[in-house]
């Protein structure tokens, strides 16, 4: 998934990519864990890249992975993380503990709170390598089911969007005036598909029987037969074959029922 996220045109690439990893439960280290395996597995992958979820509960937390993440053995990969979670669910991950309008912390952040005070975060870009390149799209497989997109275009990232990712947004303007969230016009574009892309291709099937159609004329059979179709028609030939005339035959013995029994009365 990290591959295809990073493959193809600019624009069709992710902005950022992220992923869960539980995989440091202390006691434990860098090493032990197997986070430098993966910081090696990712020293030349181009996108931002973060941790959407971390903090291992099989042992008692003392997020020593913290130091690791926010050390210069892997900023230059990694772009920090997000320890789960927050409030307390029933799972036992929970920092604080929400009970109505009252809000108790658990010993967990204090813990995780002195981490983050013992460890800055790096100053500048912490090494990241902005000159990286697209990955190369992954092959068809069993296991890799996606193809190149031979449908319909893709939107485009907005221009200020685009301009915001590649110049960052820069000194705050508030919430109004020049830069503001309120400033601007829209923008509405199109992408042209490229290797990145699934392919979206729609079967028209039908059960019972369907038709196809070329430029020499038509034909039908008794069996079932597909043709390319676009997302719209598909769904509503899908509608009709799902439907077909079981609706009106049901109709009409309900009617002849009806009928039939007021005559014998």
């Amino acid at each position: 998934m990290a591959q295809y996220m990073n493959c193809g045109t600019d624009d069709q690439r992710s902005d950022f990519f992220a992923f869960n990893d539980y995989s440091w439960c202390d006691p434990s280290s860098f090493t032990q864990s197997g986070w430098d395996q993966k910081v090696e597995k990712f020293s030349n992958y181009s996108l931002p890249l973060f941790l959407s979820e971390y903090g291992c509960i099989t042992n008692e937390r003392k997020f020593n992975e913290v130091s690791a993440l926010y050390s210069d053995k892997m900023t230059s990969v990694y772009s920090g993380g997000l320890v789960y979670e927050y409030a307390e669910e029933g799972s036992g991950y929970g920092l604080v503990k929400i009970n109505g309008d009252s809000v108790s912390e658990n010993s967990d952040f204090s813990t995780l709170a002195d981490a983050f005070s013992n460890n800055k975060a790096p100053s500048g870009d912490g090494g990241y390598q902005s000159d990286g390149k697209a990955s190369e799209c992954p092959s068809k497989s069993d296991t890799w089911e996606v193809e190149d997109f031979t449908g319909q275009q893709l939107p485009a990232i907005p221009e200020k969007a685009k301009q915001y990712m590649k110049d960052g947004a820069g000194k705050g303007p508030g919430l109004d005036g020049d830069g503001s969230q309120n400033a601007g016009s829209a923008s509405v574009s199109t992408a042209t598909p490229g290797s990145g892309s699934v392919t979206a291709v729609a079967s028209n099937t039908a059960t019972g029987g369907s038709s196809s159609s070329s430029s020499s004329g038509s034909s039908s059979s008794s069996g079932s037969a597909s043709s390319s179709a676009s997302p719209a028609s598909a769904a509503q030939s899908l509608i009709a074959g799902d439907l077909g005339f079981a609706p009106f035959a049901c109709g009409a013995v309900v009617l002849f029922s009806s009928l039939f029994g007021a005559a014998l009365l």
